[in-house]
């Protein structure tokens, strides 16, 4: 597959810690010419690896690249460890006041996923912090979320707790100063909403909670198995592998591939109808940073049709600023359809575009037909 210098340059980026080559690939490629700085500035914010482009930029010579992108670039970057910091240190106030409440808060995604498996805060983005808990604690949670100088999340504010259980699976919370959001707290019970399918619950993954350390602080944590197949459920079943930095989370967890129990994987995805997802995920991994394919999975990886969703999906990523709506919205979904197993999870997720389909761009095809 020919990609673009741009993405390249991005893919070259995730790598950067992988191959003492990549440095010398970049400039390369920066001095053949044809790259959009400007553009890709705005795939590189598309796909979430802003943090990775700073950090190639950092071993490439003064003068190679222009000295505005690398302001930008560099700004962002600081911009993700101040907030990866504040959310961090958010949760642990959070953290403490559930844990003396007798609730469980599990971190995964965000910034917990940039500690543990990044290196550092700063080197992931993100835009909130992604716990895991039960349904029942949430009467309680809202009431010390509430107590602790947060509000509801606007779009939720009127939610009772049965429109929580038929409509969501997680519960939001922003906390606001000066004008601006520090910390926006996400509370699920499972993935997404029952539409998706992505139930797991609490109890599903109570075997693959272990003690972690963040700051000095104790707290709980998941295992790699169990922060592999939550990636892989949000990353690709909730959103449809559409951001590079999925990818570079997939890649970064199977350097402990060892470390994951892929039995279990393998199971709970089977389980809820995602056994394709955690194939594309492993595959787009090596296809696009060289991660290690674990033998458990190396069948299922190299099969025609994952394979053609792989390609369908980094073209997507690549492509990702040319796309226009209603299409890239038709095909996000149309790799959700293909990526899940069963009559009907398909039936029902199709079922579940249409109704969206028609509301949203049906309507709109209207307005512009009567002016």
């Amino acid at each position: 597959m020919i990609l673009s210098p741009g993405f390249s340059l991005l893919v070259l980026s995730c790598r950067a810690d992988n191959d003492e080559s990549i440095a010398d690939e970049a400039r390369r490629l920066i001095q053949e010419g044809g790259i959009d700085w400007d553009k890709l500035y705005a795939l590189a914010d598309r796909l979430s690896v802003r943090p990775q482009m700073a950090g190639l930029l950092a071993s490439l010579p003064e003068g190679l690249v222009p000295g505005s992108f690398r302001e930008r670039i560099d700004k962002a970057y600081l911009d993700t460890v101040h907030d990866q910091v504040t959310y961090a240190a958010e949760y642990l106030k959070v953290y403490t006041l559930l844990s003396a409440a007798g609730i469980p808060a599990v971190p995964f995604k965000g910034f917990w996923l940039a500690h543990e498996y990044y290196g550092s805060l700063g080197d992931r983005e993100a835009g909130d912090t992604d716990v895991f808990t039960e349904f029942r604690h949430l009467g309680r949670i809202r009431e010390i979320m509430l107590a602790s100088g947060y509000s509801v999340e606007p779009q939720m504010a009127g939610f009772s707790m049965d429109d929580l259980a038929g409509r969501s699976g997680e519960y939001n919370f922003d906390k606001v100063e000066g004008g601006r959001c520090i910390s926006h707290l996400e509370f699920h019970w499972r993935i997404s909403s029952p539409v998706y399918g992505l139930g797991i619950s609490f109890t599903d993954l109570a075997p693959h909670i272990v003690p972690g350390k963040l700051q000095g602080s104790d707290l709980q944590t998941f295992t790699p198995s169990a922060a592999f197949l939550l990636a892989v459920m949000h990353h690709g079943g909730k959103d449809p592998f559409n951001e590079l930095k999925y990818v570079l989370d997939f890649a970064l967890i199977l350097r402990r591939h060892s470390e994951i129990d892929w039995d279990w994987v393998l199971g709970m995805a089977r389980r809820f109808r995602m056994e394709k997802l955690v194939y594309v995920a492993v595959s787009l991994a090596h296809e696009l940073l060289e991660a290690p394919v674990p033998e458990a999975l190396a069948a299922g990886v190299d099969a025609p049709g994952i394979r053609r969703m792989t390609r369908n999906r980094i073209r997507f990523m690549a492509n990702s600023l040319e796309y226009w709506h209603p299409w890239i919205f038709i095909s996000d979904w149309l790799f959700r359809i293909r990526s899940r197993s069963g009559l009907r999870m398909k039936w029902q997720l199709g079922w579940y575009i249409t109704g969206i389909l028609f509301k949203r761009f049906l309507p709109m095809r209207g307005r512009r037909q009567n002016r």
